[in-house]
């Protein structure tokens, strides 16, 4: 808006010849009056490339209008599928300290009943002390992820329920490298950058143009109404704005510096998060399912093993860390596909 204005005129009230202090002085008979107006006119088209320079500004703002947006979401995306994780890790160790207690409970019934020996109902105790700790430090981790989120959000934590579930994984289909060029936020504000500080070489060179001042309005000489009449010009003989074309040209060869190295990051960056995401989701399909069915099959088998006497306390104790471990790693590996699928979002330039 403000580039589009055109100079204002000036109005010029001025009266020579004034001697207040002598007796016979009579000013409308003995002085020079005028009443003129000025109005300067731009040459070499200064007000159309001050317009063309704005108009790159603002979209260069508004690039980065929306290069601030999706970052903010994939901040709160990667903190919500962060809190996710932990809470399922809270979750499964809750649901392990309930098996150790039960397990707690049948030794001592056995012990009571003179069946196994005191040591082994000990060593489940250490067992559960152990978990509670574990569990006390996961609930924190949790909670702090969870508020975290909220922080990313910009909100205070609410008593809400984070309902997507991590299996829930958003297939991606690969995109074009060049059309990913073409639409990234931060590659468009770069791309307005280089335009904005051609735009000013433009204008710089423009402002080595003088603009002539016109006048025209009114004299008073004496007794005599007559039309007054003026042209000014500046004469640029030693400032021919050379200092602000010359760091306007060294504006655009670092804008296309800055856009030429981006494209180079933007593209190993899809590259990257690409072959990341890939791997992630190949060890959720093919590895983690036969994982996961290997480590309860075994705690089942050495715990039915167990009550039978088949195997001691601490093959039991191994087999359940064993596929706690699993699933923990399970979870954790489901929020980094989760967290991959984010960042390759973002390398597409969409928002998630």
């Amino acid at each position: 808006r403000q580039a589009g204005l055109r100079p204002n005129p000036r109005l010029y009230l001025q009266s020579e010849d004034l001697r207040p202090w002598a007796d016979t002085f009579d000013f409308p008979t003995q002085t020079e009056d005028y009443a003129y107006l000025g109005q300067t006119f731009e040459f070499d088209g200064k007000r159309g490339k001050r317009v063309a320079l704005a108009k790159a500004r603002l979209k260069q703002a508004e690039a980065t209008r929306d290069l601030q947006l999706r970052q903010v979401a994939g901040r709160v995306t990667a903190a919500y599928w962060t809190a996710v994780g932990l809470q399922r890790v809270s979750e499964l160790l809750q649901k392990d300290m309930l098996a150790v207690d039960e397990m707690v409970r049948y030794h001592k019934e056995r012990v009571d009943a003179g069946a196994m020996r005191g040591v082994d109902l000990l060593r489940m105790q250490i067992e559960r002390d152990r978990l509670e700790i574990a569990l006390a430090a996961a609930e924190r981790d949790a909670v702090q992820a969870r508020l975290e989120l909220f922080r990313q959000i910009g909100r205070p934590a609410l008593q809400a329920k984070l309902s997507d579930p991590l299996e829930a994984i958003p297939q991606i289909a690969p995109a074009d490298v060049n059309t990913v060029l073409q639409t990234r936020p931060d590659l468009i504000v770069a791309r307005e950058a280089v335009t904005a500080a051609e735009d000013d070489v433009e204008l710089q060179k423009a402002n080595a143009v003088p603009d002539p001042d016109f006048f025209a309005g009114y004299k008073r000489n004496a007794s005599d109404n007559t039309a007054y009449g003026g042209l000014q010009i500046l004469l640029p003989i030693r400032n021919r704005n050379q200092g602000e074309i010359q760091r306007a040209q060294a504006s655009v060869v670092a804008a296309r510096a800055a856009l030429a190295l981006l494209e180079v990051q933007v593209r190993l960056e899809v590259e990257q998060a690409r072959a990341n995401y890939d791997a992630q989701q190949k060890i959720v399909r093919d590895t983690l399912p036969e994982m996961r069915a290997h480590a309860k099959q075994n705690l089942q088998i050495i715990t039915e093993a167990y009550r039978i006497g088949g195997v001691d306390l601490l093959r039991y104790i191994d087999a359940e860390r064993t596929e706690f471990d699993v699933e923990v790693s399970a979870v954790r590996t489901l929020a980094q596909l989760q967290q991959g699928a984010v960042q390759l979002q973002l390398a597409y330039g969409v928002q998630p």
